[in-house]
């Protein structure tokens, strides 16, 4: 009995091992909080707080819900088990960002005990397998595929892809028709993670070429493939339908230069993985002229690469880890153009490391039988390494907005995020910085509306209604979404009732709530431009229906019930005061408006 708990220990202890590690490393993420693209995604996306049939998510386009502000409106992004996963999470942890970073932490453990498994079962050595795993697990890089909760589908499209082939080895090896029906529904899973789930198929035929060691006939292989692109056909008729689109949002690019710089690309990935440094949210464009060092760079790396390949020619595992890695990255180099605003990106190189591993796990096991000591040492370095700038990430650049923000623009000079960083320096009141950086944001994203925008919000509440309407003049003609143009409208509306024009103020705070009607700000100053124009009996309808979709929103309350007073419905008042919280009694400065109906209630 000693005996064989024995083996079961040794068994266990490498997951074990692996979960201790990963929870050290990041344990500040369980602090964290909702930034960037969390905010739409999750924080304030209705769908999730609401319990669907589970067929009604393949029906449901990310980004997008049912509110009149994203109708009609497409992002083209179409993962539905990611929205699965968000709304199990709600149910779970409620709004409260801790506990969705803790799944994504969980994913990011299991994705790596499957990988463990996976690099064991190709390269027969558990403890080079160990060491390369924990490389994948702790390495600074993907702490942007799991901090970032929006970034979860990667993990997810990695690890269900990891097991579809897994399966798929096993039932080609073993004929096992469960094993084969575990594979397509695993396929089936991670490509309604992510899109990049696709690039699995690729790597069966690799497989078949380097690794399989059963060679059956052409048609029991392509026989083997039809499931698997039967799904895939009718995910793209899903996507077409949800996103009236087959593809991602596209953005038109010279193909040309993609292809000329997409070995760049490569080695740009390469690096970020070898020598991880300098790591950040990067924003990288291509370079203005083809004969520039990044194209000598690329191609430099495409000879190193052919050298390398022609070398390890003779290890079928090496060239199949190889060959994957680079058939995974693909989706990252733009020659099939997305809206994404970077080249590069750290999320992008989870999935296909987590292939790069197995020809980690090869070197680590010529090392560890030619010098055991050395290269346990060197191991361990480069792990300690990794830990500690893994950690101090989730405990700086992914633990919240305004850290990110200040580390962006502050530390690396990423102007991309000047606006976001100025937008939170306005919302602690700190002026004179927020007006420093809008308006570098402004110079370096000059046709971004969002910009100008905000800018304008600050000029208003800072007493620079001119200033504020040149800013949002200069906003007028550029591109904008609906609900940035609702926004537009209602600056200028608030600009116009600051400067005494009640009657301007009306006409823009009409236009913007035609726009946003869900907006309950733009619909609580139409109805106090109602008001200062002294139509009493609109101003109160326009708030009772801002009421009737929120009835707890206290601007609109707080107006509301000055109205009242003003019509000498002091009762009334005092019950829709009551109505507002009072821990936001002070925020919205109720004291005092409370004190007044009731005097004239009993006066």
């Amino acid at each position: 009995m000693s005996a064989f708990v024995r083996r079961q220990s040794l068994r266990f202890w490498p997951y074990l091992f692996i979960t201790v590690l990963l929870v050290a490393v990041y344990f500040p993420t369980f602090s964290g909080e909702f930034i960037l693209d969390d905010r739409p995604l999750i924080e304030n996306n209705p769908d999730i707080k609401r319990i669907h049939p589970p067929i009604s998510y393949l029906f449901q386009e990310d980004g997008i819900t049912n509110s009149p502000v994203t109708s009609g409106h497409h992002t083209g992004y179409y993962r539905p088990l990611i929205n699965i996963s968000y709304s199990m999470d709600y149910l779970v942890w409620g709004l409260r960002a801790p506990g969705f970073r803790a799944t994504n932490l969980l994913f990011h453990l299991l994705c790596c005990c499957l990988l463990y498994y996976f690099v064991t079962f190709l390269i027969k050595d558990r403890s080079a397998a160990l060491w390369a795993t924990l490389l994948f697990a702790l390495h600074p890089v993907n702490t942007e595929a799991v901090s970032w909760i929006g970034s979860r589908d990667n993990i997810l499209a990695g690890g269900f892809s990891i097991l579809s082939l897994f399966l798929y080895i096993k039932d080609w090896e073993r004929r096992g028709r469960l094993k084969r029906v575990g594979s397509v529904l695993m396929f089936a899973l991670a490509i309604l993670s992510k899109e990049m789930g696709l690039m699995i198929l690729p790597l069966f035929f690799l497989y078949q070429r380097l690794l399989s060691p059963i060679k059956r006939n052409v048609r029991d292989e392509l026989i083997s493939y039809l499931p698997y692109i039967l799904i895939a056909i009718a995910y793209f008729s899903l996507r077409k339908i949800v996103t009236s689109s087959f593809s991602s949002p596209i953005e038109l690019v010279n193909l040309w230069k993609s292809i000329v710089f997409a070995p760049y690309l490569l080695l740009m990935n390469l690096r970020l993985i070898l020598l991880p440094f300098g790591l950040h949210n990067f924003v990288v464009g291509y370079p203005d002229h083809y004969l520039s060092w990044q194209a000598v760079a690329g191609a430099f790396y495409i000879a190193i690469l052919a050298i390398f390949m022609w070398t390890f020619r003779k290890n079928q595992i090496a060239l199949f880890s190889i060959f994957s890695y680079h058939v995974l990255i693909f989706p990252a180099l733009h020659i099939i153009p997305t809206s994404a605003v970077s080249l590069v990106s750290m999320r992008w190189i989870y999935f296909p490391m987590a292939f790069l591993t197995i020809m980690f796990g090869l070197f680590i096991k010529a090392s560890l039988k030619n010098r055991a000591f050395v290269t346990t040492g060197v191991l361990c370095a480069i792990l300690m390494y990794f830990g500690a700038y893994s950690h101090i990430l989730n405990r700086t650049l992914w633990k919240s907005e305004r850290e990110f923000f200040a580390q962006e623009v502050l530390h690396f000079d990423n102007y991309y995020y000047a606006g976001g960083l100025a937008e939170n320096l306005f919302g602690d009141k700190k002026y004179q910085d927020a007006d420093k950086y809008f308006q570098i944001a402004i110079e370096h994203f000059p046709l971004e509306a969002i910009h100008y925008l905000n800018y304008a919000a600050l000029l208003i509440d800072t007493n620079r209604p001119q200033s504020a309407l040149n800013c949002l003049e200069k906003a007028k003609g550029l591109p904008m979404t609906d609900k940035r143009r609702g926004q537009w409208f209602n600056n200028m509306g608030v600009v116009h009732y600051g400067m005494g024009d009640y009657e301007k103020a009306v006409t823009y705070f009409r236009q913007a709530v035609m726009l946003c009607p869900s907006q309950l700000d733009h619909r609580t100053n139409l109805g106090g431009a109602y008001a200062a124009v002294g139509d009493d009996q609109k101003a109160r309808s326009v708030l009772e229906k801002a009421l009737e979709i929120d009835p707890t929103w206290a601007p609109a309350l707080k107006n509301l019930a000055m109205l009242l007073i003003e019509i000498g419905k002091h009762s009334e008042a005092i019950v829709m005061l009551e109505k507002i919280p009072q821990e936001d009694w002070k925020k919205h400065g109720i004291q005092e408006i409370f004190l007044k109906a009731h005097r004239g209630d009993h006066g």
